[in-house]
């Protein structure tokens, strides 16, 4: 066999010879042979990416018949291709793979080896699953997809309908895009990107920008309904549309519409709305479009209120303030049609020209430039009544009072008429009918009469005014003075207004009556009867009426004198006996019982006997009786003789001698006792006792805690039955068993001990061993705590017994060891690198050890214990807090807990470190998990030339700022506590990219927020990304293809990294070093304006801006005044500013080149201190009322308060100038002062003024005047004013003779009775008031009384004729009202004349022995005899008598006629002489279960009437009595008629 190698890819065709040394034999038969295809060379493959069709070529191979390709996927698929041809196209590669493909050559029994490999790379898979959303918010789109295999980047586009195109790469799986145009639908396509190929779009996301704003909105409002209709113009992809009405205060209303306007019905009236539209895509909104102002219809007037002016007959009206009204119309119309208006651009307006007695209803209207309200609801009034026409008055004697009619009067619902005195005493009557009885007249008055109709609000004027005379007045202050040495009576009584002369009864309880009859105020009953009782009464008289009787005074007589006295001694009490027959009249009895030297006792008794138990011992006693009553006693009776028992000893003490346990007992010395015996009786039988004859004695040797009781007996021989008793309290006993022990959580001793026999208290005394510290308890029981004990110390404790006087000896001592100290000056030292605490405190050598407990936050509990003053706690875990405490302790005892110390162990290591890349401001962001301890974490990033970068922040992430380009960096986080610092974290490495593109620059313009970004062009780049990126990461970018770019809508404050990349990879070579610049600062704003009350300023804050480097703070006063600030910080302080004042502020914040626009704001100062105080008291209800002068400016509170001298303070607040504070003390002297509040701030205090709680006026101020022989007195009078001590002053101020410039003014002494009496002129004319005053000050004066004096006697008396007759004339005195002459021939006046002129006519005239008074209300005044005469004939007016009539009775009303009409009826009755008017009394006839209907009065002076209005169907009866002014006949029989229908 030949083996050969034979080349591929042909045909051979073998033979063989044989062949030996000498022939070959012939050729065999050939047989042929192929070898295998040649292996195909050349391969080479193409492809189509984005169809994933890869082709493979090759080199024909010899021998190949077909060729069988092969592509093998990385994921292990493969595809193959047979071909007679010498390439191969695949059309169904997967994506995103990578193929190695080989080409076999094959004929038809041989395949040749595999050919070289040669790849195909498909391009990468069209991403999937695109999901798109919108941030209306900020505008930018979000799209996200599943990721492509082999994909190293996305080609993103999104493009409108319209054409415009926003594309952007990205190597994530999402992107935001922001270039989007307003109101537009985006076709949202993605491509997967790798070295080679592109992949095909994927299925687009659609997605809408935000709708765009509508423009031109316009508004108006329907006036009579309400509705606000709100148009615009369409824009671009909006679905809807919402409009919105907004008020000042933030309340808005809104629409809803698919069209171009809509409607807001029951907009609130009197309103600026603020328009607005936003057009909404049911995803987004549009910004608001460009903002409108509409103002609503005025609001109805609402709380109309009408007050009348009803002296003028005028309707105020007044209404609440409405909303948007510029001004307002006021109508008012009356139910007969009159109307009133008026216009008004304030809230009140007065109507006038109203119809006396109308009903109107008023209405108003709000009125602006454009619109009206509605009528407010209509508000009714009445306008004044009409004054009642001219009525009748008659006087009614009996019942003192008038009877009064008058006619009917238009708009009076009820009728008032007034009857007033000269005097001003005023009586009323009210009726709803026209006529009424003016009740309770005073007597002896002439009244004046007005009627005054009324409709509840307002009264008429009033009528014509008539005029009626009351009855004359009854007697007053009758006062029967019996004489008791005569058993006579003296009557005297204050003259009565009107009366002409007095009739005196005495009427005596069995019949015997005694009278007398006079002119003047005073008269004399003779003949009574001892024992008697008489009812007297005084009746004035005059020319009209007999009726004015006085009030009943009751009179005993002078008793009887008691007879048959009998008297005698009780032996036992040493009293005497009284005895006798009763007396008549007597309601008491008085024995006087009067001994030798003056010695007297009484015994007063209601009985006939008495005993006399305070006789004085050992004396003779003359005994007697006398009767009494209230105002008199008899003379006394027979006396009678008597000696009285010895004497019981006096004064009688016992005291214990607490030193030597003896008892001392005292008495006093009396006459007849020779010997005094003590005798002292224990309870358990024990007996001592002592004798002397001195006023001493000394009981010895008693036992200790024994109550004796003693007696004392005086002695004289005769008689030993007066003893003295009383009782003694021996010393305490001492207490035993002594114990005390430790509470050891109190540090307090609970002391025991037995009960000692006599003690009613125990006193516990603890002393410390140097006797420096000593605590003592009591109780009445065996035990007490001694409290408050020194720590440490070791006390001896004693205890003793007392009573009320004496203490006993101390107990035996028991001794006491306190509680160890608490440990002092803790402190704790970590120490980090060993995980220990070291805690130290000061050395307490009382404690055996100390135990330091630590607790950590968690709850775990680690402790340690030594004698020493340290100690460490070791084995801390990482990351917890403590809180620790020493206490000391010995014997089991602890002390109480130290303060408490915080410690801290070190913070446990960051865990889970991981850092990415910030392309665009070249900085890295590292995060971990937060670790337990940690307060602060640093992040440090280390360069391996060098160059490091940190961070710190209280929390992750942090972004470690300023890496280089181009440099790999290690990262590692360390966490930082107070105490300690943890290890590092485990580290991790991130390399930055290199930054091809160079020389950036950015300029910032200050005001229209753009960034102009320059650099250097390079060759290969047709387009430039710029990209900044903000602090809070927000990016905005731009592109071009020049060197330059404009960044829109920059934020203001903000410090922006810029990168310039020539794709929109952020990471990729082609970029610049990022450039950082920063934008100008913004406006200031959340200003924050706190007021520093104390300083008179202010604390401004503001936000911080990261670029400002000074801030300028300008505060502006109203007043022009200026402050300004420079500062670095965002605060400032302004002081010293003007109180009370409002201040504009205005900050600026100015960066490295640009200023911001300045922030406004205003501000208010701590109010100025109320000034212009001033104080009033009401004494009546303990208060004060505070006023002062209103700050100006906002509004206020105040605060008002009184603080007396003993420091007890009032309080009271306010919103307006004035306040009430309630609860003074009467007496007390207070500072008032009042303080001014915004609610943030109080003014100071203003300047105190002392005001005192002075006391009331005294009120029910009487006087009284008294004639006291030829003066007259002012008697005065007053209740007590309600304060303590109290005193009173009486002030008189007057004129003499009513002449006013003849004044007078007395003044009491400053006293604390109740009471004055001062001589009076006559004459004259006085006001009286009372003042009360005490420590506080004096108040004011009381209500002045006004008064007259008698009057002086008459002047110039002279007479003309002769002694058979003669006309006597004086001058007028001031004040008199009637003369009178008397003759004083016989010695007691006898009167000639009474009148009220000035002259009388005489007979049998004496000019020496006659006298001229003059009189009034008072009394009369003092006499004249000086009388001069004869004078010239003068002729005088002569006066008229008034002739008096005798009343007599009226006859009864007889009725002729009573007929009933429908719903009325008629009577008609006989006249009857005398009678002036007729009274009718009509009344319905009642059934028996019917209430009584109160009958209708009337009045008329015809002899007929008709009653109208009756009820339907009602029977009524009618009664007449006829009237005049003295008498009032019978009732006639009521006579009855049913009324009939209406």
């Amino acid at each position: 066999m030949i083996e050969t190698e034979l080349p591929c890819g042909h045909l051979f065709t073998f033979t063989v010879k044989a062949r030996d040394d000498q022939c070959d034999s012939t050729v065999s038969l050939p047989k042929t042979y192929k070898t295998r295809p040649c292996v195909p060379e050349y391969v080479q493959s193409s492809t189509q990416c984005e169809n994933s069709l890869g082709t493979v070529s090759w080199a024909k191979s010899d021998g190949a018949e077909s060729y069988l390709a092969t592509a093998t996927g990385q994921d292990g698929h493969f595809h193959v291709c047979n071909t007679n041809n010498t390439s191969c196209t695949w059309n169904n590669l997967h994506c995103g793979e990578t193929y190695t493909v080989r080409v076999v050559a094959n004929d038809h029994r041989c395949s040749s080896w595999p050919s070289n490999s040669t790849t195909i790379r498909t391009a990468p898979c069209v991403p999937q699953n695109l999901k798109s959303s919108m941030n209306c918010t900020r505008k930018v789109g979000w799209l996200t997809w599943n990721a492509s295999e082999a994909a190293e980047l996305y080609i993103v586009t999104a493009e409108t309908n319209s054409g415009h195109k926003v594309q952007l790469s990205t190597n994530d799986t999402w992107t935001f895009i922001s270039e989007f145009l307003c109101g537009q639908e985006y076709f949202l396509f993605v491509q997967a990107v790798d070295s080679v190929c592109t992949s095909r779009p994927s299925q687009p996301s659609k997605l809408k920008s935000e709708p765009c704003k509508p423009t031109d909105i316009s508004s108006f409002t329907n006036c009579l309904s309400n509705i606000a209709v709100v148009s615009w113009i369409g824009s671009a992809g909006a679905v809807f549309y919402i409009a919105t009405l907004t008020q000042d205060d933030g309340q808005s209303l809104s629409c809803w519409s698919d069209s171009e306007q809509c409607g807001m019905p029951n907009i609130k009236c009197g309103q600026n709305y603020t328009v607005s539209v936003v057009a909404s895509n049911q995803e987004c909104s549009s910004d608001r479009s460009q903002a409108k102002t509409l103002q609503s219809a005025p609001c109805v007037p609402t709380g109309v209120d009408v007050k009348i002016d009803c002296t003028k007959n005028q309707a105020i009206v007044s209404w609440n303030a409405s909303k948007g009204a510029l001004s307002y119309k006021v109508t008012a119309q009356s139910r007969q049609g009159v109307t009133s208006s008026c216009d008004s651009t304030g809230l009140k307006c007065t109507l006038t020209n109203l119809t006396c007695g109308q009903s109107y209803s008023v209405q108003v209207v709000a009125q602006d430039n454009f619109c009206s309200s509605l009528p407010s609801i209509a508000t009714k009034f009445n306008s004044v009544p009409c004054t009642p026409s001219n009525g009748s008055l008659v006087l009614d004697c009996f019942t003192n009072s008038a009877l009064l009619t008058w006619s009917y009067t238009e708009g009076a619902l009820y009728y008032t008429a007034t009857a007033e005195s000269s005097s001003g005493h005023v009586s009323t009557c009210n009726s709803n009918l026209t006529n009424c009885e003016l009740e309770n007249l005073q007597c002896g008055q002439t009244y004046n009469v007005i009627i005054v109709g009324s409709n509840e609000k307002c009264n008429s004027p009033p009528s014509t005014m008539l005029q009626v005379q009351s009855v004359p007045c009854p007697p007053e202050n009758v006062m029967p003075i019996l004489n008791c040495s005569t058993n006579t009576a003296l009557v005297t009584w204050q003259a009565s207004r009107g009366a002409n002369s007095y009739i005196v009864q005495a009427f005596g309880m069995e019949e015997h009556e005694a009278e007398c009859k006079t002119d003047s105020q005073s008269c004399v009953l003779t003949d009574l009867i001892c024992g008697f009782t008489y009812n007297i009464s005084v009746i004035a008289i005059n020319n009209m009426c007999n009726v004015s009787e006085s009030a009943i005074k009751q009179l005993q007589a002078v008793p009887c004198v008691p007879q048959q006295v009998e008297a005698r001694v009780v032996c036992e009490s040493g009293a005497v006996a009284v005895s006798w027959e009763p007396s008549k009249g007597a309601s008491s009895y008085t024995t006087v019982a009067q001994g030798k030297g003056g010695y007297a006792s009484t015994c007063n008794s209601s009985d006939t006997t008495c005993l006399l138990n305070n006789l004085l011992c050992s004396l003779n006693y003359s005994i007697t009786v006398s009767a009494s009553h209230e105002t008199c006693s008899s003379t006394g009776s027979t006396a009678v003789k008597i000696s009285t028992l010895p004497c019981v000893p006096q004064k009688v003490t016992a005291n214990t001698v607490c030193s030597n346990d003896t008892g001392l007992v005292m008495w006093e010395e009396e006459e007849g006792t020779s010997s005094y015996t003590v005798r002292a009786f224990g309870p358990n039988g024990h007996k001592t006792g002592c004798n002397s004859t001195t006023t001493s004695c000394q009981l010895p040797s008693l036992y200790c805690g024994q109550i004796y009781n003693l007696t004392v007996t005086a002695q004289d021989g005769r008689c030993n039955n007066r003893n003295a008793s009383l009782n003694l309290q021996s010393v305490p006993c001492k207490p035993t068993s002594v114990k005390a022990s430790l509470r050891c959580n109190s540090n307090s001793a609970a002391v025991t001990w037995e009960p000692a026999s006599g003690a009613v208290s125990y006193l516990a005394v603890g002393v410390t061993a140097d006797r420096s510290r000593k605590s003592q308890c009591n109780n009445t029981l065996p035990y007490c705590d001694l409290t408050d004990l020194q720590c440490g110390q070791t006390y001896s404790v004693v205890v003793f017994g007392q009573d009320d006087s004496c203490s006993s000896m101390e107990s035996d001592k028991a001794y006491l060891r306190t509680a160890p100290c608490t440990p002092q000056n803790v402190t704790v030292n970590a120490q980090c690198a060993k995980g220990a605490i070291a805690v130290s405190w000061s050395l307490n050598p009382d404690a055996q050890y100390f135990h330091v407990v630590a607790v950590s936050n968690t709850g775990a509990r680690l402790h340690c214990n030594t004698s020493e003053s340290t100690c460490t706690i070791n084995n801390l875990p990482c990351g917890q807090k403590y809180n620790i405490t020493v206490l000391s302790v010995r014997d089991g005892c602890e002390s109480k807990l130290s303060a408490a110390v915080e410690a801290s162990s070190a913070p446990c290591a960051p865990r889970n470190t991981k850092g990415s890349l910030d392309c665009i401001s070249n900085s890295a962001w590292v995060t971990w998990d937060d670790t337990e301890g940690a307060l602060s974490y640093f992040v440090q990033a280390q360069e391996t030339k060098g160059h490091n970068s940190s961070c710190t922040t209280n929390s992750s992430p942090c972004k470690v700022p300023d890496l280089k380009c181009g440099m790999l960096y290690t990262f590692y986080v360390i966490a930082i506590n107070k105490y300690c610092q943890s290890n590092r974290s485990t580290t991790f490495e991130l390399e930055t990219g290199p930054c091809a593109l160079k020389s950036v620059r950015a300029v910032a313009e200050c005001y229209n927020n753009t960034i102009l970004v320059e650099w250097e062009q390079t060759v290969d780049a047709p387009l430039y990304l710029v990209t900044a990126e903000g602090y809070d990461q927000t990016l905005i970018s731009c592109n071009s293809s020049s060197n330059s770019c404009v960044l829109q809508n920059v934020l203001c404050g903000t410090e922006y990294s810029i990168i310039v990349s020539a794709s929109s990879n952020k990471c990729s070579s082609l970029r610049s070093p990022p450039k950082k610049i920063k934008t100008a600062p913004c406006i200031p704003d959340n200003v924050t304006v706190v007021p520093l009350c104390q300083e008179n300023g202010a604390a401004v804050t503001w936000r911080y801006s990261p670029v400002a480097t000074s801030y300028l703070l300008t505060a502006t006063g109203l007043d022009g005044q200026v402050t300004s600030y420079n500062t670095t910080l965002n605060n400032c302080t302004l002081n010293n500013l003007l109180c009370g004042k409002t201040y504009n502020l205005s900050i600026t914040a100015s960066g490295d080149s640009c200023t911001s626009k300045p922030s406004t704001s205003s501000f208010t100062t701590v109010p100025c201190k109320p000034a212009g105080l001033s104080v009033d008291t009401d004494c009546k209800t303990n208060s004060a009322i505070l006023s002062w002068n209103a700050n100006d400016g906002t509004e206020l509170k105040y605060y008002g308060q009184a603080q007396s001298i003993d420091g007890k303070v009032l309080y009271c607040e306010s919103m307006v100038s004035s306040c009430t504070l309630k609860g003074l003390q009467c007496g007390d002297i207070y500072n008032f002062s009042i303080k001014a509040s915004n609610s943030i701030c109080n003014s100071s205090f203003s300047t105190p003024l002392k005001v005192g709680a002075v006391p009331c006026p005294p009120t029910a101020v009487r006087t009284r005047l008294q004639k006291i022989n030829q003066t007259y007195w002012i008697m005065t009078t007053w209740d007590r004013v309600n304060c303590s001590n109290i005193e009173y002053m009486v002030v008189i101020t007057g004129q003499l003779q009513n002449n006013p410039q003849a004044l007078i003014e007395f003044y009491s002494y400053w006293l604390p009775r109740r009471y004055f009496e001062f001589p009076m002129p006559c004459s004259t004319a006085y006001n009286l008031t009372v003042r009360a005053r005490n420590s506080a000050g004096a108040g004011k004066p009381s209500n002045a009384l006004t008064g007259v004096t008698a009057p002086c006697a008459p002047q110039n008396v002279k007479y003309s004729g002769n002694n058979r007759s003669a006309v006597l004339s004086w001058d007028a005195s001031v004040f008199a009202t009637s003369y009178t002459v008397y003759s004083v021939s016989g010695g007691d006046p006898v009167k000639l004349c009474n009148t009220t002129g000035l002259s009388c006519t005489l007979t049998n005239f004496n000019p020496s022995a006659t006298i001229v008074t003059a009189s009034n209300a008072v009394g009369e005044g003092s006499p004249n005899q000086n009388i001069t005469g004869p004078v010239g004939t003068r002729r005088k007016r002569a006066l008229q008598a008034t002739e008096v009539y005798a009343a007599e009775d009226l006859e009864t009303p007889e009725v002729l006629i009573l007929t009933a009409s429908g719903l009325s009826l008629y009577v008609k009755w006989m006249t009857v002489n005398d009678a002036t008017e007729y009274k009718l009394v009509i009344e319905e006839e009642q059934g028996e279960q019917q209430a009584k209907e109160t009958p209708t009065v009337r009045t008329v002076k015809a002899n007929f009437y008709r009653e109208t209005d009756l009820k339907p169907w009602t029977t009524y009866c009618i009664r007449i009595a006829a009237k005049n002014a003295i008498n009032q006949s019978n009732y006639s029989r009521p006579k009855c008629r049913m009324t009939g229908a209406s």
